[in-house]
């Protein structure tokens, strides 16, 4: 859209808000053409997505290793969406009943695909236990350069210390790195105390423990054995060995094991989230009222990228330069529709700040516009439901009763479950909740103690050293990220958001 086109639109729009019929006729081109940019983007990224799935992420080593791991259904799946992609436009056009029957499939994969990502998690949390317990039994034979203990909780502290607005988030990077040293009966006042603070809603209440549950328990997960249930058979064998018994080679060999059953389960879920994605692109292009065809004439190079994307399927392309160029161009492209809508966008945002009263204005058929639009546009984000911001809405006070009674729940689960637990297990998932649950205030005023008694605690002087280093590593590592992240933010606040 030229300057040019963007002034008559500008016109046109005050033209309109003098009469509340052209109004709406005006809003309807607007969101029409809002509508048909994103079936656009929605045909190009779906292609998109599915070449980095084929040629990309299918032919990582660790992918291919983790394909050992797909269930039927899954693999059912991903050639069912494989299929719709090659031949989308045969799809797009048939009659009503075939592309209501693949409509309606899709939806089922997507809600199927979402419960196998959060099983995935679950199988996840439990890979890395297994992974830590074992990590932790090699910890005796730790060899590396002295630290001093004096200049080592120096550091903590002014780690800690250093930003003020990250406390209890470098709190909590220092926990999690430590060997689980409290009591039964203090561990419980601790997650009290941490629970017991102000919420603005029930909900963000519930999703805390939710947290803290799914964290220290991952079988919790809805689905857990019956999705990828291979996965869930290898954890259960790991979990079963008797660690007395085995020899330093054999929990070397197993902690390799668990390892790569970590990098199995991320590569399963980088598979799914791909799959996902292609799937709500091809739900936009199936709901849109569009066809491919006419979307090619807005966008010629939507039949240029297909006929690439199947030559590239009949491996008829061979030059990773050839593939590199035509996805570089396709993101361009897809680039400079974003840009398009966020034109758009600006439009309906001087309409939204006009003194007009648009209630008066918008019918009913706008509103359902406006609805198939969010709803588009929630498929494009990878949103599993439509967020609404709970603050424009008033909200009933959250019961203090209500929340002591979940705590005395949560900390009833954990005591349940940590009996039929090994130690080592038991303090391993503590150990990782104490860098999940919200610190306590003036805990900080108490955490080198803490740190100290943790370090001293049943350790031998390697145990020691070895969880001295890792915590040094953990600070740097934090340090480092933090930096990336406050550089990439601040060039986001410099640039203009496009979407």
């Amino acid at each position: 859209m030229s300057q040019d086109e963007i002034k008559k639109l500008r016109e046109k729009l005050h033209e309109s808000l003098k009469s509340p019929e052209k109004f709406s006729q005006f809003l309807k081109e607007i969101i029409k053409k809002q509508k048909e940019i994103v079936q656009i983007i929605s045909l190009l990224e779906a292609y998109n997505e599915a070449t980095y799935l084929n040629y990309v992420l299918f032919r990582k080593r660790e992918v291919v290793k983790a394909l050992e791991y797909m269930d039927d259904k899954n693999r059912g799946i991903l050639e069912a969406v494989k299929n719709v992609v090659n031949d989308v436009y045969h799809y797009q056009v048939a009659e009503k009943k075939i592309r209501d029957n693949v409509e309606k499939a899709m939806r089922e994969y997507k809600d199927y695909l979402e419960d196998a990502i959060e099983v995935l998690y679950g199988y996840y949390v439990e890979a890395k236990y297994v992974n830590e317990v074992f990590s932790d039994k090699l910890r005796d034979s730790f060899a590396a350069e002295a630290i001093d203990e004096e200049s080592f909780y120096e550091s903590v502290f002014n780690f800690v210390n250093e930003v003020e607005e990250e406390k209890e988030e470098r709190i909590k990077e220092i926990l999690s790195s430590l060997p689980f040293a409290m009591s039964r009966r203090r561990f419980y006042d601790y997650l009290q105390k941490a629970l017991e603070r102000e919420y603005s809603t029930y909900e963000s209440f519930l999703a805390s423990v939710i947290n803290i549950e799914e964290n220290f328990y991952g079988k919790l997960v809805e689905g857990y054995g019956d999705i990828f249930p291979s996965i869930a058979s290898k954890i259960e064998s790991l979990q079963s060995l008797d660690l007395k018994l085995l020899s330093k080679e054999e929990i070397e060999m197993y902690l390799e094991e668990s390892s790569e059953l970590v990098k199995a389960i991320h590569s399963l879920r980088e598979i799914i989230f791909s799959v996902r994605r292609v799937i709500n692109r091809l739900l936009i292009v199936f709901l849109g009222e569009e066809d491919i065809q006419s979307l090619i004439k807005k966008e010629p190079f939507i039949k240029q990228y297909i006929e690439f994307y199947k030559r590239l399927m009949r491996n008829e392309i061979k030059s990773s330069k050839e593939i590199e160029k035509s996805v570089k161009k396709c993101d361009s492209i897809i680039s400079s529709w974003y840009f398009e809508l966020y034109r758009y966008n600006l439009l309906l945002g001087e309409i939204e700040s006009s003194d007009h009263n648009l209630i008066e204005i918008v019918d009913e058929s706008i509103i359902g516009e406006v609805e198939i639009l969010a709803e588009y546009e929630n498929l494009l984000n990878d949103a599993t439901e439509i967020v609404i911001e709970s603050d424009k809405f008033g909200e009933d006070p959250v019961d203090e009763m209500i929340i002591k009674n979940e705590i005395k729940n949560v900390i009833y689960l954990i005591e349940e479950l940590s009996k039929k637990m090994t130690n080592e297990y038991r303090k391993a998932r503590l150990k990782r909740l104490m860098g999940i649950i919200p610190v306590p205030v003036d805990f900080d005023k108490e955490l080198l103690h803490y740190v100290r008694n943790a370090l001293e605690l049943d350790n031998s002087y390697s145990r020691k050293l070895s969880y001295m280093h890792t915590i040094k590593k953990k600070m740097d590592l934090y340090r480092e990220l933090r930096k990336q992240k406050n550089f990439y933010e601040s060039l986001i606040k410099n640039s203009k958001d496009v979407i």
